[in-house]
């Protein structure tokens, strides 16, 4: 009975060690090369007068979806070529997309709070990464 359970324990510990991967990437190793742009990317617009997060990164086609909260912003773009229509308005408790076609840095602003800023950065491939907002934020 021994045996068995040494068996068993050997098995249930082999099986976690292949859940866990063993690619040798613990942290320490390095990264392979950039991966595509996602397609699509979340800003939240807070009610603590800020973009989260404030910059993004999408390919090209990409959307970007501009979610808003119980406080009223709008978006106006500042800078990009062929940028898409601005948010205007006061929006809150709703979610606008908007599509980026082409490649470039589109800076915005909110036109209520003239201080919340924001990027998009339309690009092939990047090494950004586009967390989630933080909980709580958005409608």
């Amino acid at each position: 009975m021994h045996l068995g359970t040494l068996t068993l324990a050997t098995v249930v510990l082999s099986a976690g060690l292949v859940a866990c991967g063993s690619s040798g990437a613990s942290g320490s190793g390095t990264m392979g090369p950039p991966g595509p742009s996602p397609q699509t990317a979340t800003v939240a617009a807070t009610a603590q007068l800020a973009f989260s997060p404030n910059a993004v990164t999408i390919a090209p086609g990409g959307t970007v979806t501009f979610a808003f909260g119980t406080v009223g912003h709008s978006v106006k773009f500042d800078t990009g070529t062929n940028p898409p229509g601005d948010i205007t308005g006061v929006n809150a408790n709703t979610s606008i997309s908007r599509t980026f076609n082409t490649a470039g840095t589109y800076t915005f602003h909110c036109t209520i709070h003239p201080e919340m800023t924001g990027t998009v950065i339309v690009a092939a491939s990047s090494t950004t990464n586009n967390p989630a907002p933080p909980p709580g934020y958005g409608p």
